[in-house]
């Protein structure tokens, strides 16, 4: 209960103080439009005394021609003396002199119009001010409903000495009451249409306010762009400090260093207006001309300050990315030798042969190194891993970065050609191979570095799976392999002979 209380006098104090604001708010800009009407005033009082002075000079009615032109003096010394006070004292009380010259133009009215019935019997003057009054200067509705009765007051009273006629009198008692009546309400639905609309303002200033606090209280990188332009309304300090931007003038910045690639970013839009909120894209941005880094952006389309902006916020995952390609190149990379596994190289092969009249052509070459077990047999595992390596890293030498190698399996590799006819590819090879025998003739390493080749030329159009496309190369290759061992064999057949001669040579 005590807290309803509380938060019961706390709306009530707001509510004071927000009505408070509103009625300085509205003597202000009454203040100014009181300065524009004394300037039309005064501008148009020579015509008034042409009138009170040419016009009406041959007047039977002296009163009446005095008095008009005493009022039309004393409007022009009010009009005068207000912008007089407007200029000399900037610090005048604006409620006090508005309520004052309201009430001495509706004195004015009242006289002019009681003065006329002198002469045209008529209450123009007093109507026009009235409802003049209530249209261009509607004050507090208390207030205005006391000065409208007054002097109302006023105007029966004067009207009824000054006119004569019983019924003239009722028919403009009745027709200016009206006008009182009906300039009150004018002026009160004015009073309240201004308020609102203040009141509006002040609730759209405050949230824009609350808005601009969440924005900057937000621990990730927040920027605000209109939608149409790319300029930049909005950025926190942590965008700022984000993107290097803090001794930049951010008159100068837009959207644009958000998206390098400009196709992509009209997509993003085109999206984000037909979906009206688009999550997670990642992108990698260039933060300055050293750093790139890999951002997931969300992206709002709201309205602020009436046009239509698109809320951006960032998050750094160059980390998550770099874990990420840590992972995939564990899941695709062979760990030795550094090159694609057979799982990738496999799905390569796979999208090549699936892709239908949208496949290229290309050539395999299936790659088996000779004497790996001698040289585990010999040596060690770790020499023969070594032999893998260094066979591997010199055909990554040679090949092209169009071509695609990878490690099939044990001491069987395959290399995938592309945009290369079979001459060019065997000459790639030759070339290869000519490495192979440099590092055999300078002794570099403790083995022999060779390996048997097979062929395979694929074009579209041929259905093949990839296990089918390996197994014809892998057929080629063994045809080399076998006049391979076959050297090898002779060559062992003769040092067998050369040693079994040695050692009876020696028998007596």
């Amino acid at each position: 209960m005590r807290a309803f209380a509380i938060d019961f006098f706390n709306r009530k104090r707001m509510n004071s103080i927000t009505n408070r604001e509103f009625i300085h708010h509205n003597y202000v800009v009454l203040y100014e439009r009181i300065k524009l009407i004394s300037y039309m005033l005064i501008f148009t009082y020579p015509c008034f005394f042409i009138v009170d002075f040419f016009l009406f000079n041959k007047l039977s009615s002296p009163t009446f021609k005095f008095n008009l032109s005493a009022i039309h003096i004393t409007g022009l010394v009010v009009s005068l003396l207000f912008l007089f006070i407007y200029h000399k004292y900037l610090k005048a009380p604006r409620g006090v002199i508005v309520s004052s010259y309201i009430l001495i133009y509706l004195l004015i009215g009242a006289v002019s119009s009681i003065n006329s019935q002198l002469f045209t019997g008529n209450i123009y003057a007093y109507i026009i001010i009235v409802l003049g009054v209530a249209v261009f200067l509607p004050i507090q509705p208390r207030h205005i409903f006391i000065q409208f009765m007054v002097i109302h007051i006023f105007f029966i009273i004067g009207l009824y000495f000054f006119e004569p006629d019983h019924f003239a009198f009722l028919s403009k008692l009745i027709n200016s009451t009206g006008t009182a009546v009906i300039s009150f309400m004018i002026a009160l639905s004015f009073y309240s249409f201004r308020k609102n609309d203040f009141m509006n303002k002040l609730k759209l200033r405050q949230n824009e306010e609350n808005f601009r606090s969440l924005f900057n209280l937000n621990p990730h990188p927040l920027i605000l762009t209109k939608l149409y332009n790319e300029e930049i309304l909005l950025m926190n300090k942590h965008a700022l400090g984000y993107y290097h931007l803090h001794d930049n003038n951010m008159a100068q910045i837009d959207a644009r260093f958000l998206f390098q690639n400009q196709e992509e970013k009209q997509d993003l839009l085109q999206r984000l207006m037909e979906q009206q909120s688009i999550k997670n894209y990642c992108i990698e941005q260039q933060i300055t001309p050293t750093i790139r880094k890999w951002v997931m952006l969300s992206l709002e389309l709201i309205d602020y300050m009436d046009e239509p902006c698109v809320l951006i916020g960032v998050t750094d995952i160059t980390d998550l990315k770099k874990n990420e390609e840590e992972l995939y190149k564990q899941a695709s990379l062979d760990m030795l030798t550094g090159v694609l596994n057979r799982r990738s190289g496999m799905e390569i092969l796979n999208q090549q042969l699936s892709a239908g009249p949208e496949s290229q052509e290309f050539i395999i070459c299936y790659i088996d190194i000779n004497d790996l077990k001698k040289t585990n047999d010999r040596f060690s595992h770790s020499i023969g891993d070594d032999l893998i390596k260094t066979c591997c890293d010199t055909i990554n030498r040679h090949i092209t970065d169009v071509d695609i190698l990878f490690r099939l399996g044990g001491d069987e590799f395959i290399i995938v050609f592309f945009q290369k006819q079979m001459n060019d590819v065997r000459d790639l090879m030759k070339t290869i191979k000519l490495s192979f025998e440099e590092i055999n003739f300078t002794q570099q390493k403790p083995y022999s570095i060779s390996a048997s080749y097979g062929y395979y030329h694929y074009k579209p159009g041929t259905v093949l799976t990839p296990e089918e496309v390996l197994e014809l190369a892998d057929q080629e290759m063994y045809k080399e392999k076998a006049v391979h061992k076959r050297k090898n064999t002779s060559v062992d057949s003769a040092i067998q002979k050369s040693i079994i001669r040695q050692i009876n040579g020696t028998i007596p």
